[in-house]
């Protein structure tokens, strides 16, 4: 992380004045620290690169996939705490000394941030276009890259999923949201503390003391609040700076008075206070996993534990956790964290493509060891170099000017690389339209209750004939497709349902068990369906399971029972087979690395067998009324004998693995076309 990866001559800053003023608090002779004129060449804290170092190891492991590492998020913790403590405490510390300057904190900034993160972003907006497979894909990438420019990556990525959804791992960029969180506080801190400190005057401490307890307060209570309340606001508490705000300021409330209370403790006591933080940290990371409510109030383990750690290191030099953390090879890793960090997730993701999500060993070696190497060389090439030009005399100089060119170098960026990246996403698409054929395009006859803004079905969709399609997000994907083939036959085709939304439950008996949220506001809409077929000649129902406890015979009799028999033909539609693999991005990749397409296939049998509790109820319910009701399975369209697969020549049938493109529906309307007719009285 960028703030837990601060120059060292800023450690030293920190860390001299912290222990300087902590052994004056605690009776020590002031000459225990060195004096102002030498800071900048005071050791710095050895032991914080190696809690750094912790952190990295942590966020790399989980997001490998390295067994033990499933809480590893927490790194972010740890990051955010060590951030906290080495910036606040140099804000502070310039302020009583009456030499901060804003302009001079944001030019540091640009220079730390900037450099490794626009190195690492060029590359991955020129190497995306050749890894990322799907069109969608490749849009998603175009939509983030500005977003994470610009340091808003959090606001843009908590719009579009969870961190640990399943689609979340397909970003190159989502890792920059924590850069985001840091830059976002940062842009505000100083001018706060500098409020602070004028308004205050003397007592700009105390005033300090207290808003960082109030603030600190309301942004855990949120976070706690926001986690368990409701998953979509758990991203919130994940997400956004507010949120987040209580564990920088628990690392910036490191200060003077808390260490030289520290100090006072007998030895063992300190010895303890390390240990405990260290356990702590990897107590959450051994504990935590991706379905573990978070942060709510489980982050206090990895950020007490970081604040421990801290707390002891600078109170007893010598302690144990302390000495353990500033073994060269941990100072080494921590001074690379910062880069590491940069580039794991970019090649995580890029190995992720091409089809070895779960390839321990790939991935350890692309995110472990080759994003180590290039974090080695960025450190080497660019980080270092600049730390030793920001010493010299006068390089300094103009802040501003390092600022808005730091402002002027992330927009442009932003510019550059979301055009280059929608360059790559329209050839990409283009690609993929010229090869992979979609079918014929479908038809928007604008009655679709999938709309989350339809209020009411406008009334043209009630005029002549009428079909009605019923079920969840399969049923959603195969509208247009179906929608175009009843026009062309005459009838208007009504998108009864939404995704994640049982059909069953517009029965009834089941309307009671759910009154809230998008599945409950179908019901009005149902109720005006139903008006309207009691008048209709003639109303076509085509419905699709899901597999519940509630897939039964009475069931679905419960729900057809609703309409007219006398005017009204059922179509119940099977089940399409479902593939593990993405089907679009299967084929793609198999392409393209000269891969079988097989591989993207499912054996016929176990299709059937996951199929088979979705059709039985279906069956019967058609077997008891054959005059109005059929079912039809479209097994034998997707399947031969043995195996089953998503593509027929060039043509993909799938989005995904689970709903069909237009080119997939046509195929089943061509097999079952008589039925169709049937449905539909032709």
């Amino acid at each position: 992380m960028s703030g837990s990866g601060e120059d060292a001559a800023g450690l030293a800053r920190a860390g001299a004045l912290t222990l300087a003023r902590a052994g004056e608090a605690a009776g020590l002779r002031p000459s225990a620290a060195p004096p102002a004129s030498t800071q900048r060449d005071a050791p710095y804290l050895s032991f914080v690169d190696g809690l750094r170092a912790i952190s990295i190891v942590a966020v790399v492991g989980c997001h490998v996939g390295l067994p033990g590492f499933a809480g590893g998020f927490v790194g972010v913790d740890v990051f955010f705490v060590i951030s906290g403590f080495l910036i606040i405490n140099q804000i502070k510390d310039g302020l009583e000394a009456k030499r901060f300057s804003v302009a001079t904190f944001y030019a540091r900034r640009a220079l730390r941030i900037l450099p490794p993160f626009l190195i690492m972003f060029a590359a991955v907006v020129a190497v995306a276009p050749f890894v990322i497979p799907t069109p969608n894909d490749s849009l998603e990438f175009a939509r983030s890259a500005p977003f994470s420019a610009l340091m808003a990556a959090n606001v843009f990525f908590y719009l579009r999923q969870g961190y640990f959804d399943i689609d979340a791992k397909s970003k190159p960029l989502l890792h920059t949201w924590t850069l985001s969180v840091e830059e976002q506080f940062y842009l505000l801190i100083p001018i706060a503390l500098v409020i602070i400190f004028h308004l205050r005057g003397r007592r700009a401490s105390a005033g300090l003391l207290a808003a960082g307890v109030v603030v600190g307060v309301i942004s855990l209570v949120g976070a706690i609040t926001q986690t368990e309340t409701d998953p979509h606001e758990r991203n919130a508490a994940f997400y956004f700076t507010h949120w987040r705000m209580w564990e920088f300021i628990i690392g910036g409330m490191i200060g003077a008075p808390l260490v030289a209370a520290a100090r006072r403790l007998p030895s063992a006591a300190t010895e303890i206070l390390g240990l405990a933080g260290l356990v702590l940290i990897v107590c959450a990371i051994a504990l935590f996993d991706s379905g573990t409510p978070y942060p709510s109030w489980r982050a206090l383990l990895p950020v007490a534990g970081a604040g421990f750690v801290i707390v002891s290191g600078l109170a007893r030099p010598q302690a144990l956790a302390a000495r353990l953390l500033a073994l060269r090879f941990m100072v080494g890793i921590g001074l690379v964290s910062y880069a590491w960090y940069l580039w794991h997730w970019p090649i995580l993701t890029f190995i992720r493509f091409s089809g070895d999500a779960d390839w321990l060993l790939g991935n350890l070696l692309g995110a472990g060891v080759l994003a180590f190497l290039i974090a080695c060389a960025s450190y080497v090439l660019v980080e270092r170099p600049i730390r030793r030009w920001k010493r010299l005399p006068g390089a300094l100089r103009h802040p501003g000017r390092i600022a808005l060119t730091g402002v002027a170098a992330g927009t442009g960026a932003a510019a550059l690389g979301g055009l280059a990246a929608l360059g790559g996403y329209l050839w990409l698409n283009s690609v993929a339209t010229s090869t992979y054929a979609a079918g014929r395009d479908g038809f928007d006859s604008g009655c679709q209750a999938s709309d989350y803004s339809t209020s009411a079905f406008p009334e043209r969709c009630f005029g002549g004939h009428i079909a009605v399609l019923m079920g969840d997000s399969l049923a959603n994907a195969m509208f247009p497709a179906f929608a175009r083939r009843f026009n062309e036959l005459g009838l208007s085709l009504i998108y009864m349902g939404r995704g994640g939304c049982d059909p069953l439950l517009l029965t009834p008996t089941l309307r009671p068990t759910v009154r809230k949220g998008g599945c409950a506001s179908l019901y009005h809409l149902f109720d005006q369906l139903l008006a309207h077929t009691a008048t209709a000649q003639r109303v076509s129902v085509i419905a699709t399971p899901r597999l519940e406890d509630r897939n039964t015979p009475a069931r679905w009799n419960e729900l057809i029972g609703q309409f007219d028999p006398a005017h009204s033909r059922v179509l119940l539609l099977g089940p399409s087979p479902a593939f593990p693999m993405p089907a679009t991005e299967c084929v793609i990749l198999s392409d393209r690395y000269a891969l079988s397409r097989e591989r993207c296939g499912r054996p016929r049998s176990e299709v059937e067998r996951l199929s088979a509790p979705y059709d039985a109820p279906l069956v019967k319910v058609a077997a008891s009324r054959p005059e109005s009701i059929r079912f039809i399975s479209p097994i034998d369209v997707f399947c031969d004998a043995q195996t089953c697969r998503p593509f027929i020549g060039n043509k993909v049938l799938y989005d995904d693995g689970y709903h069909l493109w237009t080119s997939g529906v046509d195929l089943v309307w061509k097999a079952f076309e008589s039925d169709f007719r049937w449905v539909a009285w032709k």
